[in-house]
């Protein structure tokens, strides 16, 4: 490839052609205005001819720095498409990912690195969120989603159980006495996801339909309803498979042994195409990352 000198001076001068006033380049080039005056005079040097001519009013091109200029716009023109195009491809290539929080916390986080380790060409971009997307209209490849696996447009398939059963704080439990059956739990604080459904379930299962369970805390995020929880605030449906390390180390209490079935993590992606290389490889990776949990 041929030398081409003074680079980052030719650059300039392209810029400051293109304004024909170097304040104006200077605020393009994220530099000084002296700094372009003194780029352009390295260049004039180097060349030894004029490239601008100045009056008391304007700045105009010299017959060389005009010839110059349009020799080189192009193809700087072209560079700067070239490095968009690479950046563009690159951005195709990452995988989006949607999900909620608590799950990229407490579970697919720690993991990740035995993802990257063996597939280091596969960017990973995690998008928190607790609704399922609309992969229709969104730049989404796939979603880890809670629920009881149906979702518009999407194929799912189920990750890691979901079964859920009243945990609380040792704090709470005895400020509130002990709670030995289902019909214990009335009279207090309930908190919920983000609807009723899932307590009345378990209620519902427990056989103690009269508790009114449609009152007390939502808390959207499976985070801060833990955090609500450790700090004594009420009862809440957990996983306890997913709970393992708070209930081990005892600041969790786990109130029951019935559990409601009907919930787990899906992974899910469009149902209008089938998963490109890179979705594949995703999801092959992360059901067998499941499969070593449940067992």
């Amino acid at each position: 490839m041929a030398y081409i000198p003074l680079m980052n001076a030719l650059k300039t001068f392209v810029v400051a052609g293109k304004y024909l006033n170097f304040t104006k380049a200077a605020e393009e080039l994220l530099v000084s205005p002296s700094a372009v005056s003194h780029q352009i005079k390295t260049l004039e040097e180097y060349l030894e001819v004029r490239l601008f001519s100045r009056t008391s009013r304007s700045m105009l091109l010299t017959d060389e720095g005009y010839r110059l200029y349009t020799s080189l716009d192009e193809p700087f023109k072209a560079i700067a498409s070239a490095v968009r195009n690479v950046m563009e491809v690159k951005q195709q290539a990452n995988l989006h990912i949607a999900l909620r929080p608590f799950f990229s916390v407490s579970w697919l986080a720690p993991r990740l690195k035995n993802f990257w380790v063996k597939n280091s060409e596969i960017q990973v971009d995690l998008i928190h969120r607790n609704s399922a997307p609309d992969f229709s209209a969104e730049n989404i490849d796939a979603a880890i989603l809670w629920g009881k696996g149906e979702w518009p447009g999407a194929e799912a398939q189920r990750l890691i159980p979901g079964d859920l059963t009243p945990v609380c704080s040792p704090a709470f439990l005895k400020e509130a006495g002990r709670i030995h059956h289902p019909e214990d739990l009335a009279g207090h604080t309930f908190i919920h996801d983000t609807d009723y459904a899932p307590w009345r379930e378990w209620l519902d299962l427990a056989g103690v339909e009269k508790i009114r369970c449609e009152s007390g805390l939502i808390y959207d995020d499976t985070n801060v309803r833990l955090q609500a929880i450790l700090n004594g605030q009420g009862i809440m449906l957990g996983c306890p498979l997913l709970l393992q390390k708070e209930l081990k180390e005892g600041s969790l209490v786990r109130l029951f042994d019935l559990e409601l079935t009907d919930y787990a993590y899906y992974i899910a992606w469009p149902d209008f195409k089938e998963p490109d290389r890179k979705t594949a490889t995703f999801i092959d990776w992360i059901s067998k990352e499941a499969e070593l949990l449940i067992r």
